[in-house]
């Protein structure tokens, strides 16, 4: 019962991508406003917190899921090093000091879209979503640091995560009822078009290198979502190798994408 759940929603994904101006396209399902012009206070998003009192709080969970082998610590409840691929970027990072987590939609961005109406507890919940596997993300310094708070039209990964990144951006939306604005919702869309004919959207307005070309780069092909599955679900990725973790449903996004999703 699980497997032919699973596999709907993998077909749903699948449809999204390819036509992405349906009626079952996500970016659809967002509201469109303008974004908030209150004063943004980024001590309001409480984190890096330990909600499950197991000694590792937020970023060290983020850690120890994504790490292709298990990491190693320096202390009792922080990392030192693992091997991590940073998607942003394509680069296999060994010592944790050298990465970020990573909001994928920076805190911010969700201020700007809702979250200025929020409870603290809320906000808190946001900065440490481990309920799906793309809500945070483990990335190198500089990449995340590059992003800062900007949306999808002024700054994209320099890697074919790129079409990923944009269905996850929504997804996180979506899940969390913020908004996006006119010009942000025009550009999801038309990346996503990109997407489905096969090339590799870029900002419009980049403040880092992107990679720049004449013609459509082809990718991998459709993107499966990484969402659609209960926390510690394991997924089988299509390169043949399997991703779980016990706080929330495996990622296999820098292994092609799920295949499909097995039962616990």
């Amino acid at each position: 019962m699980f497997q032919k759940r699973y596999k709907l929603s993998i077909l749903l994904t699948v449809l999204f991508v390819l036509f992405p101006n349906s009626s079952f396209a996500s970016v659809n399902d967002l509201t469109v406003s303008p974004e908030s012009t209150t004063t943004y206070n980024r001590a309001l998003f409480k984190h890096w917190i330990d909600a499950d009192k197991d000694c590792f709080d937020t970023r060290v969970e983020v850690l120890i899921a994504e790490s292709k082998t298990w990491p190693k610590f320096k202390s009792r409840c922080k990392v030192s090093t693992g091997e991590w691929f940073s998607v942003y970027d394509n680069l296999t990072i060994t010592d944790s000091s050298k990465l970020d987590v990573d909001h994928l939609v920076p805190l911010q961005e969700a201020w700007q879209s809702g979250a200025d109406q929020w409870s603290n507890k809320k906000r808190q919940d946001f900065a440490n979503d481990l309920s799906e596997g793309n809500s945070l993300i483990a990335v190198t310094l500089g990449t995340n640091r590059s992003k800062g708070s900007k949306e999808p039209q002024n700054w994209l990964p320099t890697s074919s995560y790129v079409c990923q990144y944009l269905i996850d951006w929504i997804d996180v939306k979506k899940r969390w009822n913020l908004s996006v604005d006119q010009v942000e919702k025009d550009f999801l869309v038309n990346s996503l078009n990109t997407c489905t004919n096969g090339g590799t959207p870029v900002s419009s307005n980049p403040t880092t290198s992107n990679p720049a070309t004449t013609s459509p780069t082809k990718t991998s092909g459709p993107v499966v979502s990484e969402t659609g599955a209960p926390k510690g679900s394991t997924a089988k990725c299509k390169d043949g190798t399997y991703s779980f973790s016990k706080t929330r449903s495996g990622t296999c996004s820098r292994h092609g994408g799920v295949l499909e999703w097995l039962s616990n």
